[in-house]
């Protein structure tokens, strides 16, 4: 009676047990078409999911760069906006320099539905959708002129549509500026300063080729790690624009700045698509008015703001920037050019380009 009372008592336990293992129903599994990696499930608990907090619906944005930067200002009056124009309704939460995850796992974690929002560096996106890359291209861009051209036409329209292919939403388009090189051993002055040295690029097929065709030995990394690689000698230099070159510290680590000018470079503030088309019509249309005006704002400030912190980093710094013929290095990159019309054709590119003549 003991030895049957006791396997009673331990299949009521085993029972409980696997009931507790294998009970859980999840809501929302039809909707799942993939599984949710470990990555993106666990960017950070922060990111787990969109909050209600009674009538007040939390949504949280993620970017990669200190808070000084135009990354974070963006954001800043994008969260203003929509909380001013949703009466308090909607409320963001912007967690900078890294909280949640490099460009890379904040789109994971966007596509995958664990994170709202996040401001972007554009060249990360061609990991996603690899058309995007038209964007990464040398040169691509004459002048701002040519950048204004490009914001708001059809084709920046078309290009974020790209995007929505992959379950992700571009509400918004930052023009960062142009990217220049820094280096401790001596300036860039022609393709030939190039040969022999070890370059951070960010992480962009486009801007890998275009610095080997250029004969650097390019380094794709996030900035994360390029900082300590520069402090610690294993590159001698990395490319970047004048505003991030200052706020994340580069002149502590390089000593010049040659202006090679030869990407430019966008920032996208975004959402994942399926979160975005779950929230309600006016929060929908409060997210999208808010973005294009702080972008807008942002825009212009960015433009005005590279001739700003150039003179902050030769004055205050102790930087020395160099300028240089660009035409050299343009005929360099051709090969690029011709690599990438092969795989994705020449429709969208050929129609950026033809905006610098507007």
């Amino acid at each position: 009676m003991h030895r049957r009372l006791s396997f009673l008592m331990t299949l009521f336990v085993i029972m409980l047990v696997a009931t507790a293992c294998g009970g859980y129903s999840n809501p929302n599994k039809e909707a799942a078409e993939e599984p949710v990696s470990p990555l993106t499930a666990n960017t950070s608990s922060a990111a787990a999911k969109t909050e209600t907090d009674g009538d007040v619906l939390t949504l949280r944005l993620g970017h990669q760069t200190p808070k000084k930067t135009n990354y974070h200002r963006a954001s800043v009056r994008f969260k203003e906006l929509v909380e001013e124009k949703t009466n308090g309704k909607v409320r963001i939460e912007i967690y900078p320099f890294r909280e949640l995850g490099t460009d890379r796992e904040l789109l994971e974690a966007m596509q995958f539905g664990t994170l709202d929002l996040g401001m972007i560096s554009g060249p990360p996106l061609a990991g996603f959708a690899p058309k995007a890359s038209v964007l990464d291209l040398p040169y691509l861009f004459k002048d701002w002129e040519h950048v204004n051209n490009f914001l708001g036409s059809d084709v920046e329209k078309e290009y974020r549509s790209l995007m929505e292919e992959v379950n992700l939403k571009i509400f918004g388009t930052m023009a960062r500026g142009f990217r220049h090189v820094t280096t401790s051993n001596g300036p860039i002055k022609s393709p030939g300063d190039f040969n022999g040295k070890s370059l951070r690029v960010i992480e962009s097929p486009v801007y890998v080729d275009s610095y080997k065709a250029l004969g650097a030995s390019p380094q794709s990394m996030n900035f994360g790690d390029a900082y300590t690689a520069l402090e610690q000698g294993a590159i001698d230099g990395q490319e970047n624009t004048i505003d991030i070159v200052h706020d994340e510290n580069v002149f502590e680590v390089n000593e010049h700045v040659s202006k090679t000018g030869v990407h430019f470079v966008f920032g996208f503030l975004m959402a994942s698509k399926d979160r975005f088309d779950s929230w309600p019509e006016d929060v929908q249309k409060a997210i999208l008015e808010s973005g294009e005006q702080a972008i807008e704002v942002t825009n212009e400030e960015n433009e005005v703001h590279e001739e700003k912190y150039e003179n902050i980093l030769k004055e205050e710094k102790g930087m020395q920037v160099h300028e240089v013929d660009k035409e050299p290095f343009k005929e360099k990159v051709e090969v690029v050019y011709e690599d990438w019309i092969d795989e994705y054709g020449n429709e969208m590119l050929k129609k950026i380009q033809s905006l610098e003549e507007e």
